[in-house]
């Protein structure tokens, strides 16, 4: 992380001094302060995960699990967060969820952060004008939440590391430089201190990420 904090750091000092000293052409400020903020929100994105995975380490999993919160809610809110970027994609939404609330075990913000994830990244690799797939069911006193992408896949021999710390792939999927390797390892780190788990698939262009959680 902190060898991924030094681009951009790198480039707001930079780009900000060039604008300051007037080596950046007034007609091009704009184009360059675009890239300032771009890069300082990414700066933003990865201390919010480090803090983030600091919090979940910290955590008792006795006291997690007593908290209880409708999951089909969450789905619709974090689908609302991401309605713009759909709707820039073109994308299609197959949601498939229960009439009734289905009342689960956990931290409400955590889980939210685990959907808005998966969610956020189904909508990154997926394909101009493709669907996404949501969907939750229950099952043996386990609630299951699937979200689906049609797009690049990931490559079989990646899929065993993906959710390790600071891991990258180097295929195209992964080619996006934007987080700092922990998303999917705080989702996992989130799931385990759930004692929750999650499954991934990806072949013939359809990534798919199924987690569990607990009926209350």
């Amino acid at each position: 992380v902190s060898h991924d904090l030094k681009t951009p750091i790198t480039t707001i000092s930079g780009f900000a001094d060039g604008i300051l000293d007037g080596t950046i052409p007034p007609e091009k400020e704009r184009e360059y302060l675009t890239t300032i903020s771009s890069e300082a929100k990414r700066m933003n994105r990865m201390v919010q995960n480090m803090l983030a995975l600091s919090r979940m380490e910290a955590v008792d999993p006795a006291e997690i699990l007593r908290g209880s919160f409708d999951i089909c809610e969450v789905m619709r809110l974090c689908l609302i967060g991401l309605e713009h970027r759909i709707d820039e994609k073109k994308l299609d939404v197959d949601l498939k969820l229960p009439e009734e609330e289905m009342i689960v075990r956990g931290d409400a913000d955590a889980i939210t952060r685990v959907v808005t994830n998966l969610l956020d990244n189904a909508v990154k690799f997926a394909e101009v004008g493709s669907a996404l797939g949501l969907e939750i069911w229950k099952q043996g006193g386990k609630a299951y939440i699937s979200i689906q992408d049609r797009g690049e896949p990931i490559p079989a021999q990646e899929l065993p590391r993906i959710f390790e710390r600071f891991h990258k792939g180097d295929s195209s999927r992964n080619l996006d430089k934007s987080g700092s390797g922990l998303g999917l390892f705080i989702v996992k780190s989130i799931l385990d201190s759930h004692r929750e788990d999650i499954y991934v698939s990806s072949e013939e262009g359809v990534t798919r990420f199924v987690f569990t959680l607990s009926l209350r």
